[in-house]
């Protein structure tokens, strides 16, 4: 029995004691790559292991290719998240404590976390991750880990990047919207959430409706909108029914507005009092001005109406907005609503005021017709607003009823005219998160202005078009990801690189504040080039001075003098150059492709800052995300596998073999236990060769070599390209099928037998490393296959061997043929079977047909082995009208890939 667990254990002892994956310099071509940086804020679990195996997978198969491939790992700790968990359990929060101990921690574990805080459960969490990446088998060398905010020497290397970039002007001070968490007092970065990632905050332009009372008291109702184009056709404004909102004076003015709304505003840098609370049933049916078209439009309750978002106050555009017509109809259906209010379907007649390819006049109103919505609480309306206001902004113009921006396109003039809103004191600016954000520590965040805040200054034009020009350079995997990394680049803007709490590097000129998660894992890689040489040498941080880097990474500087400065001898520092040169540029990133828009960009653009064009980036592969049985992973769902759990079940070769070949490109993994077996199936047949008896040769060699020829070639191409799922098809799947194939059509297996076993456990090596080491060594080699070289194809063999192959395809679809033809005539065990060769008329070359019988007759014991019954072959050309019909009508439809055939 093949016991995957103890062959595994045996050959991670084997690379381990022949450190067969610590890389040093030689003169051999370098290939340099690394794991995402993992978080230690847990243990692994299935939804890291496709893109760590992917990487993996790749980075053995450029060792085999014989390049001197590192493959290195760092670990995360900057940051909420470490503290967030401390905290959490420290309150004996039941779900933190159920997901450590989901992960492998116990009572006591648990009771150390308490105690000893955030840098013990790092350091814990660290180590768990290293064995189960140990037990999955990744050829990392370990010589060369780190752990952000808690590694005083990797605390050095950021603070010079920053320091770097600060006098590049990339790091610059200002006034700028952030996601906050007032429980932290903190901007909340990506990786410091626990939901929200990637959402950012975005501006809705606030349009000042005024209401003036019979005492001559005026108040602004501020409509928050993120369309201020269809003021124009505002037929009324929207407050929510039954709702306490707040009288408070915004810069001089008095303004109606949600509860949640005052603390928003007052984040954003606008000066606010409260005077008191007003009733949103006080208003509904009296009349307010739009200050655009100076028309008088009712207020009206909507039970949709959001008040956490905005300011609680929305204007209504029914031509436009498709909740907007559904409320308008819902008014109108009520008698004592439209009596009470003191409107009517005239007054909330929509009105058009955006063309737009493709749409209707009023689309609104023909959308929501054609669905036949009648509720605003009907959830196809997200969608349907969504696709309208994106297909008017890209393609709409504003109509003759707009004013200086009639006939102008929406995409163009937009800006402008929020600018000019402003200006003429008719509008303002208010923040919001373009979704729901909530921290680490469980606090729901808004947007905060913040003043004196650092900033990467990612909208530097200069910058940018760096940028832009080095990804024109870079190899994409796949190629599609391409326009999504250049829009991103387009509407990048700068982004807060520090926050106030949390694990992480202090900013060397500000240390009231730390460098932010995102902010800190961008350029990481290049410290893996010198922290072997840092941790062997035991190197104290205070020596890493920001010269050592200067000289190390972009070449400044005297070695005498920065030894002296230093402290560092002139050695030393000859090491630490010497393996940056030789190992960087990152030859490939791999990642998962939610991190386009944030750490793949971030990325880039730090590389092209802080080092010489050579040193830039080379490639990125993107994958999807990991479904588990085509659902979504989540704790509520029960649905997060730990990694090491699925190891010691199955084993890591099996796990990686699931996980790798379940989805390439963009498309998602999805883990299937199911898909396990018939994967366990295919290595155990392999297995099971190994004991077989072969000659010297027999007839079906050539056909083997050729297919075995077409194997490599297919499988190389597929791993360069990242693409691993068409690879295994390749070299396990397809691979199985041909051998079983083989064995079929000869009794007696030859010595070309071993030899494609051989290329066929050196492809698959890269994805089921452990297997194929136990495979490699029962074949009688004493190396590690790991270190092997990678097979070679010949093509012209390929080429060559197309009249063999094209031989064998017809004895397959001829067998095919015949067991359909039994099925349909339910004779499953004929006594005869007669093939009928097509006429010579219909084969290009005489020659071709005599080539087809003859190797029919050559195959006849094999067809009658398989088929359990006499064979003859008769030719078409030999069949009169004397025959019985069934063979003239066969031999009337007999192609030359299709022979008739008539079964007894």
């Amino acid at each position: 029995m093949l016991e995957f667990r103890e062959i595994e254990k045996k050959w991670q002892m084997e690379w381990e004691a022949a450190k067969a994956f610590e890389t040093n310099i030689d003169d051999r071509k370098k290939f340099f790559t690394s794991l995402v940086i993992a978080y230690v804020n847990g243990n692994a679990h299935v939804g890291h292991s496709f893109t760590f195996t992917r990487n993996d997978v790749y980075a053995r198969f450029k060792r085999m290719q014989g390049y001197n491939t590192l493959l290195a790992q760092g670990f995360h700790a900057t940051g909420e998240p470490i503290l967030g968990t401390v905290e959490r359990l420290r309150k004996n929060d039941q779900s933190q404590i159920d997901t450590f101990k989901l992960y492998g921690a116990d009572d006591d574990d648990l009771k150390l976390f308490k105690e000893h805080g955030p840098e013990f459960v790092a350091k814990y969490w660290m180590n768990r991750i290293i064995l189960t990446m140990k037990s999955m088998g990744y050829s990392i060398d370990w010589r060369r880990r780190f752990v952000t905010a808690i590694d005083p020497c990797f605390n050095r290397f950021i603070e010079w990047q920053y320091n770097s970039l600060r006098k590049k002007g990339y790091v610059i001070q200002g006034t700028h919207p952030v996601v906050w968490c007032s429980h932290d007092q903190s901007p909340t970065g990506d990786h410091d959430r626990l939901r929200g990632e990637g959402e950012s905050p975005v501006e809705y332009t606030v349009i000042k409706f005024t209401l003036e009372d019979d005492t001559g008291h005026r108040f602004i109702f501020p409509c928050a909108t993120l369309r201020p184009e269809t003021v124009y056709g505002v037929t009324n404004i929207w407050l929510k029914p039954n709702t306490e909102y707040v009288l408070a004076e915004v810069n001089n003015e008095m303004w109606i507005l949600s509860r949640e709304a005052v603390e928003k505003l007052t984040d954003q840098l606008f000066h606010v009092e409260e005077r008191g609370i007003v009733h949103s049933e006080d208003f509904f049916g009296k009349l307010c001005k739009n200050p655009i078209t100076k028309q008088f439009v009712p207020i009206l309750p909507l039970k949709y109406v959001d008040v956490s978002t905005g300011t609680g106050v929305v204007m209504s555009v029914p031509s436009h907005a498709p909740h907007d017509w559904v409320g308008i109809k819902e008014v109108l259906a009520d008698e004592e609503k439209k009596k009470r209010y003191n409107v009517n379907s005239t007054m909330l007649k929509p009105i058009d005021v955006v063309a737009a390819e493709g749409l209707d006049e009023m689309p609104a109103v023909a959308m929501v017709e054609a669905k036949k919505i009648t509720s605003s609480s009907d959830p196809r309306l997200e969608a349907m607003t969504a696709e309208l206001y994106k297909k008017e902004f890209h393609t709409g113009r504003l109509m003759n009823n707009c004013g200086d921006y009639a006939g102008q396109k929406v995409s163009e003039i937009k800006e402008h005219l929020v600018q000019k809103f402003k200006n003429t004191g008719i509008a303002a600016g208010l923040w919001e998160i373009t979704d729901k954000v909530v921290c680490r520590c469980s606090t729901e965040c808004h947007v905060k202005i913040l003043e004196n805040q650092w900033f990467l200054n990612y909208s530097n034009d200069k910058w940018k078009s760096q940028v832009k020009q080095h990804l024109e350079t870079m190899r994409l995997y796949p190629e599609i990801v391409r326009e999504q990394f250049e829009n991103t680049i387009d509407w990048l803007k700068d982004k807060a690189c520090a926050r106030k709490s949390g694990l992480g590097t202090k900013l060397p000129w500000d240390k009231e504040w730390i460098v932010e998660t995102l902010s800190d894992s961008t350029v990481y890689m290049a410290y893996y080039t010198i922290a072997k040489t840092v941790n062997e040498n035991n190197i104290p941080a205070t020596q890493l001075i920001d010269d050592v880097f200067d000289f190390v990474f972009a070449g400044k500087g005297a070695i005498e003098s920065v030894a002296k400065k230093s402290g560092l001898d002139e050695t030393t520092l000859k090491e630490m150059k010497n393996e940056f040169e030789y190992f960087y540029p990152v030859d490939i990133r791999m990642s998962a492709k939610e991190l386009v828009q944030n750490h793949l960009i971030f990325y880039i653009y730090h590389h092209v800052a802080l080092f010489k064009e050579q040193h830039w980036p080379k490639a990125i592969s993107i994958n999807g995300y990991v479904n588990v049985h085509g659902q979504k992973m989540s704790k509520s769902k029960g649905n997060v596998l730990p990694l090491i759990d699925l190891i010691e079940r199955h084993g890591a070769d099996l796990v990686r073999l699931n996980i790798v070949s379940s989805a390439e490109g963009m498309d998602d993994a999805d883990w299937r236990e199911e898909n396990i077996n018939p994967i366990k199936n295919r290595l155990v047949f392999l297995h099971s060769l190994l004991d077989k008896k072969c000659i010297e040769k027999n007839d079906m060699d050539q056909w083997l070599e050729i297919q075995m020829h077409k194997m490599i070639k297919q499988t190389t191409m597929a791993y360069a390209e990242t693409k691993f799922r068409t690879a295994l098809y390749h070299c396990l799947f397809n691979a199985v099928n041909d051998i079983k194939w083989y064995l079929k059509r000869t009794d007696n297996p030859s010595n070309a037998l071993p030899k494609f076993i051989e290329n066929t456990i050196k492809l698959l090596a890269p994805a089921a490393p452990h297997f194929c080491e136990e495979m490699w060594n029962r074949l009688g080699n004493k190396s590690l296959i790991s270190l092997e070289q990678w097979p070679e194809y010949e093509d012209v063999k390929i080429i060559k061997g197309e009249s063999i192959e094209k031989q064998e395809e017809f004895i397959r679809k001829t067998l095919d043929d015949i067991e359909q033809i039994k099925h349909l005539a339910k004779k499953q065990k004929p006594s005869k079977i007669i093939l009928i060769i097509a006429k010579s008329e219909k084969f290009a070359e005489k020659k071709e047909k005599k080539d087809q019988m003859a190797f029919l007759e050559n195959s006849g014991y094999f067809l009658k082995k398989e088929l359990g019954a006499e064979i003859e072959i008769l030719d078409s050309d030999v069949i009169t009208d004397k025959h019985d019909l069934i063979y003239q009508k066969k031999s009337e439809s007999a192609k030359p890939e299709k022979p008739g055939v008539v079964i007894y």
